[in-house]
């Protein structure tokens, strides 16, 4: 899959540089459920949840597979006074 370009400019911002290629490869190589490419909402609340973290990408990667919502929950979701909040609309390009 062809990654959008804010996900691969924002991956070169928060990963070091020797993992950026393996980050890359994760997300391109991403599936959902049904086997099918997430939708660059999707790559995007994987990439932004990371952290930064090789290991937590891999962990949303992997969890695209499972349930996709519980990515967009780690990519735009915040716990506040117990409720989740949107506060981040990741369908939109990353802001980097």
């Amino acid at each position: 899959m062809e990654l959008p370009s804010d996900v691969k400019t924002f991956i070169e911002g928060n990963f070091p540089l020797d993992q950026r290629e393996e980050a890359l490869s994760i997300l391109s190589q991403a599936r959902i459920e049904d086997g099918t490419v997430p939708n660059p909402r999707l790559v995007r609340c994987a990439a932004f949840a990371s952290h930064g973290s090789l290991l937590q990408l891999k962990q949303l990667a992997a969890l695209l597979a499972v349930d996709w919502r519980d990515v967009i929950v780690a990519g735009e979701y915040e716990l506040h006074d117990e409720v989740l909040v949107r506060i981040r609309d990741l369908s939109l390009p990353l802001q980097v």
